[in-house]
Order: structure tokens, then sequence, then C-alpha cells
């Protein structure tokens, strides 16, 4: 007999644990409280504007075609996706625009005209990545961490010696890379998982070499068209979804999850449980409230223009002079930046449908502290959205205020009431709070032997392919019960 497994949220986390529980034999209903899945990375239609606001610079492709190979499907006929070949244009000060290549050959080409040392250390460093990296299919990518005997495995310890454990990542980023350029593209990448440049955080190296070395791709039809794609899978299989269904209480007895309640009276049994829902939120419906401060989040803008703005390409990344400034004072003061580094995601660069004619679909990222003890949120939208314009105008793009047809924003207080994330945090507690020092909260409920979580705050961490991993991990640790 089918035991009953119910995943709460449908993000990718979800829909992934959905559909690899559903492949274990579990009959599966997924909860989700708004109207559609794909949590942040679900599409939003405003007028006639088709909006992504969520993960925009889609990497390892293959991680998504995994899942569709493990249900004896085929990805193309779902999913498809269309490799980039600029990783970036970058708009630096007052300097004109640099195309960064979205491959190791040409963009250390480029990078020969501004720094030969540095050119060839990222050389270096990606032939260094390359030796290493397989490691990690065989450990982090592969399973979850629960014991801290599995720190002992030689895999991992064998990438972990890759690289200098006695420095922080800025340190290292600094012995490599002598140009600002280099530098300002490198700080960041640890924030993409939830921690600093102080940190040291050799896994935070991967993302540009997995964007150099194995692409940068857009699916066809938009970000929105993955968790679409990973929602008809799941209705294939015979995975059942209840929408607008807000879990109000957890109801337990000693060490199991015995139902949900919802908002609307519903009572929901289930012999496993799986939640979606950010760890340190759930850990508050079950009556143990985390009182540690959250890592960062996202400040974003998104503007729907009716002009054609050709200075933008698909990806783009604007950065003041005086970046370093800005680090310190989200990384060290845990403040907003007075000026901040700007990504920004055109997606009418490359997809016409996403706007009406002749206007431009332009959403806008700033890594941004979450709703900490040192940064105040309330009344905050207006000054931050002038910095992120103000960022974009230096650069040379700007339009006329009466061609916006609207201004969407999005802030830590927004992830936390829309999607549950603590605090609005998108990689759960800060950087010091990491388990055992090293990875993300895990996937496995100390406590509660019929649940386990999926989404960025556990294991392997942030970002969509690795919490389409986590809903696996998920699913693999309670069919190990």
């Amino acid at each position: 007999m089918s035991k009953q497994l119910v995943v709460i949220g449908a993000g990718m986390g979800g829909l992934s644990a959905a559909i690899y529980g559903r492949l274990a034999g579990f009959d599966v209903l997924v909860l989700e409280r708004s109207a559609q899945a794909g949590g942040k990375a679900a599409g939003i239609t405003v007028g006639e504007y088709q909006l992504d606001p969520g993960p925009s610079i889609i990497i390892l492709p293959k991680i998504y075609e995994a899942v569709f190979t493990a249900a004896g499907r085929k990805m193309a006929d779902y999913l498809q996706f269309q490799r980039l070949e600029t990783l970036s244009r970058v708009f630096f000060g007052s300097q004109a625009p640099l195309d960064l290549p979205a491959n190791e050959l040409d963009a250390c080409r480029i990078l020969n005209d501004i720094s030969k040392k540095d050119s060839c250390n990222l050389r270096s460093l990606l032939q260094k990545i390359e030796k290493v990296e397989p490691y990690l299919d065989r450990t982090v990518y592969d399973h979850p961490f629960v014991s801290p005997t599995q720190l002992l495995d030689l895999n991992l310890l064998k990438f972990g010696m890759g690289f200098n454990p006695t420095q922080t990542y800025k340190e290292q980023v600094d012995r490599m890379f002598e140009s600002h350029l280099m530098r300002a593209f490198f700080y960041g990448f640890p924030s993409y998982g939830g921690q600093t440049y102080w940190a040291k955080s050799p896994g935070a190296f991967l993302i540009p070499y997995y964007m150099l070395r194995e692409g940068v791709y857009f699916p066809i039809g938009g970000v929105r068209a993955i968790p679409a794609a990973f929602e008809r899978l799941a209705r294939e299989l015979g995975v059942e979804f209840q929408f607008n269904a807000d879990v109000d209480s957890v109801q337990t007895d000693d060490r199991v999850i015995q139902s949900v309640t919802l908002k609307d009276g519903s009572i929901i049994n289930a012999d496993a449980f799986i939640s979606n829902v950010d760890r340190f939120t759930f850990s508050g419906w079950l009556g143990q409230p985390v009182q540690s401060e959250p890592s960062f989040s996202y400040f974003t803008v998104h503007w729907g223009v009716r002009e054609v703005l050709p200075k933008l390409d698909h990806h783009n990344l604007f950065i003041p002079d005086n970046f370093q400034i800005g680090f310190e004072e989200l990384y060290q003061d845990g403040q907003f930046p007075q000026k901040p580094i700007v990504y920004v995601n055109s997606t009418t660069a490359l997809d016409s449908k996403a706007a009406p004619r002749g206007s431009s679909n332009v959403f806008s990222v700033v890594t941004s502290p979450s709703k900490t003890s040192r940064m105040d949120w309330k009344d905050k939208e207006i000054e931050f959205t002038g910095r992120v314009s103000n960022a974009l105008a230096e650069g040379g793009v700007s339009w006329d205020p009466n061609d916006v047809d609207f201004i969407r924003v999005q802030t830590p207080s927004y992830f936390e009431s829309a999607h549950g994330n603590y605090r609005g945090s998108l990689y759960g507690l800060e950087d010091k709070h990491r388990q055992w020092g090293i990875f993300p909260a895990s996937n496995k409920d100390q406590k509660y032997l019929n649940l386990a979580y999926a989404g960025g705050s556990v294991q392997p961490g942030a970002g969509l392919p690795m919490v389409t991993l986590s809903g696996k991990f998920a699913v693999g640790l309670l069919h190990s019960n």
C-alpha cells in the first residue's frame, strides 16, 4: 500500500521533491499557498508584460535534465535552453560597456588586454577547479550531509584541499587578480550562497567556473518555463496539487508530524512531509522559533518601459568606480550600499514576447541585508529604488519617467510575507551558523522522523539547480527511514 507524502510549497524544491517522491512510490499531494507553482521562479503578468521576478542567471541545465531522465522522459520534450554567447555586459563606472564572453577562451582573450596577470590566473583557477570539481559530484551534489563523520569523505577533503584553507575568499581573489574589474566581478559570488567574502568559501569559485566552462543559458519561454515544465511532469506522474492552500498549523505526536491544518479549516493527514517553506520559518510553526540573524536577501526593482533600450544585453552588471566601499557597507556594516553594484536582466533583449512591441522589461537586483538588527527596511523602497536608478543612469541607461508603465519592487519584507523566507533571507541563517561551519542547514529534521526539508535554506544551497537537488535529497532521507 502506497504511503502519502505531503509537500508544503510548490517552489522548485517542492516540485523536485514531488517528482522524486512519486518516483519513490509515494502518493504525493503538493500544498501551495499561492495560485500557481514555481515560487520565486514563477512568472507574473502585469498588463502586457511577462515578468520573471526571481532567478535570472541560468546555469547547469544538466541538473534539470537529470530529473526528466529519472522519470524516463526527454527534457527537450518539456523544456529547451538556448546557450548565450555573452555572460554579461559590464558597465564599469565611466568606461565603455564591455561584453564578457560566456566561455573561457574568449573571456581570457579579452581579459588579456586588461591584465595579462589576471588572464593567466583566471585560466589557472579554472584548471584547478576542473581537477577538483568532480569530487563534488560524489559528495555535495550526490547526497546530503547529516553526520559529522561524513566530513571525513576523501572526495570532500580532496575538493577542500584544492584551495588554501587558511585564506579567506577575498584574500584568494586579491592574490589572483589585480584589476578592479575582476575583483568587482568575483567579490559578489559568496553572497550567492549567503556568505561574505571573509568566509573561507572555495565553493563560491564554482559559479564563475560553471559560467565559463559549461555556459550560461536562457530557457525558451523565460525562466518561468522551468517550473512550468516540472509541474507538467509532476502531473503526468500522478502528483496532485492544491493551490490557495495556506498552512495554518502543524499537528505533531511525539516524534512524528501527524497532519497540517489549512487556514480554511481543512486537515491534511499524511505519512510523511517535506517542507519547501524555509526551514527556519517552519521551525516557528513547530513551536521552535529561531532567534539567529538571517543571511542576505535581494532588493529588486522591475520596470515596464515604453522604450527600446539598446544599450542593455540580456545580462548586465553596473559597477561603480568605488565598488569596494559598497562591499564593505554590505559585508561589514550590514547596510544597503549607497552606490550598489546592480545586476539588470533585460528579458526583451532575447524574448520579444516579454513586453509590448517597442517596450522593455527591465529587472534589477541588488544583494542586500535581510530584516536584521542592523537594517531597518521600513519606508526604504523609494530611497533604494532611487539608488538603483542612479546606478543605471551613471552607466548611461535611463528613460523618460512618463514612459514607465509600472514599477514593481520586492524587498526582504516581501519575501518574508509572500514566500515564507525567514526574516526575508533567501539563504537561511547568517554565515556563522552554517552546519559544522561548512554547509547550509540539514535537509533532515532532528526531531521529527517523517519530516524533511527542501529549498534554498538547506543543502546543497540556494539557486535553482541546488534547490532542485534539495528536493531529491529530502525524498531520499524519508525513503531511507
